[in-house]
């Protein structure tokens, strides 16, 4: 996958709700929706009326450099192939809430570095906070935030284990 020149195949499972931020990549990206039901947006701004849903089974082409985000409506599992590298490159700085504090996302597909800087808007919600969301309640276990979109959105954990994506406006405080 990070060898340049060499053919990869990733799999990348996504909760329900998920959206991943506004992004590009160095090589041409071929998405297959194994399960589940994804979109795909063009552009370096979030715009969800700007989404094309792909069903099991789509395929889809994303360009080399062409900047784009996608959007699980449900649990979904994509597979990528292409030429490697696969490398993920935020269009934007993304930052990321976790128990252990906020960090800085150079890239959606590993793990973030800490961080000094800070956007004041980008977390309203702790780690912890008992939420009641459209798809049931739980706990926030994480988050994501791009100030540039103005987006962020959170990972909540059901008491039965199952995660899903929300943004605050659509999560209420629980006691």
């Amino acid at each position: 996958m990070d060898k340049p020149g060499q053919p990869f195949v990733i799999r990348i499972h996504h909760d329900a709700g998920y959206l991943v931020l506004p992004h590009t990549h160095p090589q041409d990206e071929y998405i297959t929706v194994l399960t589940g039901s994804w979109a795909l947006g063009m552009g370096s701004r979030v715009n969800m009326a700007g989404l094309v849903p792909m069903e099991q089974g789509a395929l889809g082409l994303v360009p080399q450099k062409m900047a784009h985000f996608g959007y699980a409506k449900v649990e979904t599992m994509l597979q990528v192939h292409g030429i490697g590298p696969f490398v993920n490159q935020p269009i934007d700085p993304v930052f990321e809430l976790t128990a252990k504090g906020v960090l800085a996302k150079p890239s959606l597909l590993k793990p973030g570095v800490p961080t000094s800087s800070i956007p004041p808007d980008c977390f309203r919600l702790n780690v912890g906070a008992h939420l009641q969301g459209e798809r049931g309640e739980g706990i926030v276990v994480g988050a994501l935030c791009s100030p540039a979109n103005q987006f962020t959105q959170y990972w909540i954990r059901k008491p039965n284990g199952e995660r899903f994506w929300a943004t605050a406006k659509d999560l209420k405080p629980l006691p």
